[in-house]
């Protein structure tokens, strides 16, 4: 698949997507892109597994719509059928989840390999 976006790299792994940002801060019309091409990723490319890098270094956009992008992913690949893991959280990122109550909601992994071991199981 052609990287589609100016805001995501997708790289393939078998049957896995790994997806990391191009770059640590959006506004907030690249991450309405960023998740627009996510989804279609799920729907018309048919992505069941999934795993969304939020590394390597702090994130500068974790503001509101970017989480509210994140739980509706979660919730459209559940809906599917599939898995996403988080992977590369600097502890800072895990931080901002834990404080708006969404970190149980998302299955962190230390960094790429271990996000795919999990998907496998």
């Amino acid at each position: 698949m052609a990287n589609p976006s100016r805001h995501i790299v997708v790289e393939r792994d078998n049957d896995v997507s790994t997806i990391r940002l191009r770059r640590g801060r959006m506004n907030e019309a690249d991450i309405l892109e960023m998740s627009d091409q996510i989804i279609d990723l799920i729907h018309n490319e048919g992505c069941r597994k999934l795993v969304i890098s939020l590394g390597p270094g702090q994130l500068e956009c974790l503001y509101s719509v970017f989480l509210a992008k994140l739980v509706m992913i979660r919730r459209i690949m559940n809906e599917a059928g599939g898995q996403l893991k988080l992977c590369d959280a600097t502890p800072e990122t895990v931080g901002v989840f834990e404080a708006c109550h969404l970190k149980e909601l998302f299955d962190f992994q230390p960094d790429k390999a271990a996000a795919i071991k999990a998907l496998a199981t």
